[in-house]
């Protein structure tokens, strides 16, 4: 079993290194974030780590994923008929979820959104919400098969390509009690 731990900033680089790795991996499938040398960067990666949201997976003391867990999202979010009913502090919203591209499909997403989704309950959460830009098929297909609902598809200003569309799903917590 893997598990997720709260990113270090002694790991910042180490962080970057992996969505660069990333980056350069996924190029030409049908996972396709649209990040770049831009985004995510050292920057963001440090201040979700200082913030406490950035969490890593670790193989032989390798990052294999990493992901950030917070309640911010876009002011758009706001005009959306979401199917769950919740205040801020009862979502989380999935961002920069990534796996090293040679162990997807092998189940680790799945294993990890298990945990994100007992976090959740844990912690008296109502939903997860996760925005996905246009065009990255692969996670589209991820998140639906993980029981992802799709709620919405509006525009977004994103840091590494300005403005884009992008797709809008939850998933329901309070249906797993």
């Amino acid at each position: 079993m893997i598990g997720l731990k709260k990113a270090d900033i002694g790991d910042a680089e180490h962080i970057l290194e992996f969505y660069q790795n990333v980056i350069n991996s996924i190029n030409g499938t049908e996972f396709n974030p649209k990040w770049n040398e831009r985004y995510p960067n050292l920057e963001y990666i440090k201040t979700n780590i200082e913030k406490e949201e950035l969490y890593i997976c670790t193989k032989n003391r390798e990052i294999i994923a990493c992901v950030v867990l917070n309640n911010r999202f876009d002011p758009e979010y706001e005009c959306i008929n979401w199917g769950v009913n919740a205040n801020p502090n009862e979502i989380i919203v999935i961002h920069t979820f990534a796996i090293a591209s040679d162990l997807a499909g092998k189940g680790i997403g799945k294993e990890i959104f298990g945990q994100i989704k007992m976090y959740g309950q844990k912690n008296n959460k109502k939903t997860i919400r996760v925005d996905i830009i246009h065009g990255n098929d692969g996670a589209l297909n991820v998140f639906k098969r993980f029981g992802f609902e799709y709620v919405d598809t509006v525009e977004m200003f994103h840091p590494a390509v300005g403005l884009e569309k992008f797709h809008l799903f939850e998933y329901d917590l309070e249906k797993l009690n």
